[in-house]
């Protein structure tokens, strides 16, 4: 598959347009034209981008890259020198895509956990810069608390860091933003949600979740975030007769 029409349709299906995003979506680093293999994992280091070419990827495919809007100019010395070094003399495409890759309604990663979880009648949850970026949605019976936690831990792969209210609620709705997303707790209680499960925790939290009755999950930045490139990746290999592998990097954050 040409390199070009792989990104277009990448930023079409995931309409990669539609948000302000800190992320450079698309295209970050041009490799060789013809794509056949595609490596997919969740963040662009120098031991993806090794294993990669070790495995003769032409394209990788990333939710976190390496170009960021409003950061100072990095010096390509360092880390950086080195992750551009491999992509440019293995001659490798890296593609990300940030937010695109959260909100998607079928492969994003709120969406895909969501499912995993059990939840179901999914909405538009989470606002950011006037989109929404995740999902919420309701299990078809509620759940004790401690099965939902059970329920993280197997889909994410590591202990959930949870922040319950006193008590033993029954959980029936859930709102959930992957990554770091600790601000958006605000509009989970606001909407009267039981639950909000995100990557990553702020001080505040425990506290806040005690007082408002509402439970506070954070599973992992990395953890959350390793389903919807996963997804993606399938079906690119399936509409597309591409060879696609999952390049795993756990990272307890």
């Amino acid at each position: 598959m040409h390199r070009d029409q792989l990104v277009a349709y990448l930023d079409d299906h995931l309409n990669a347009d539609a948000v302000t995003d800190a992320a450079v979506n698309g295209l970050q680093v041009e490799g060789r034209t013809e794509v056949r293999r595609i490596a997919t994992a969740v963040s662009a280091s120098a031991a993806l981008f090794r294993a990669a070419a070790a495995w003769g990827a032409d394209a990788v495919l990333v939710h976190h890259g390496l170009l960021w809007r409003g950061a100072d100019p990095v010096p390509i010395c360092g880390a950086t020198r080195e992750r551009l070094r491999l992509l440019l003399a293995n001659e490798i495409n890296l593609i990300a895509y940030h937010l695109p890759l959260d909100r998607h309604a079928e492969h994003g990663n709120n969406a895909v956990l969501a499912r995993t979880l059990g939840l179901e009648h999914l909405e538009p949850f989470g606002a950011y810069h006037g989109l929404h970026i995740g999902f919420a949605g309701v299990f078809p019976q509620p759940l004790e608390r401690a099965e939902l936690i059970r329920r993280v831990f197997e889909a994410t792969g590591q202990q959930p860091l949870a922040f319950p209210p006193d008590g033993e609620p029954v959980i029936a709705s859930v709102g959930i933003v992957s990554g770091g997303a600790p601000e958006i707790f605000d509009e989970a209680i606001a909407s009267g949600l039981d639950a909000f499960i995100t990557g990553e925790a702020r001080e505040w939290v425990l506290h806040r979740a005690a007082e408002e009755g509402v439970t506070f999950i954070a599973a992992g930045h990395y953890a959350t975030e390793r389903f919807g490139v996963q997804v993606l990746g399938d079906h690119l290999s399936t509409r597309f007769d591409l060879e696609v592998r999952f390049f795993d990097f756990p990272n307890p954050v």
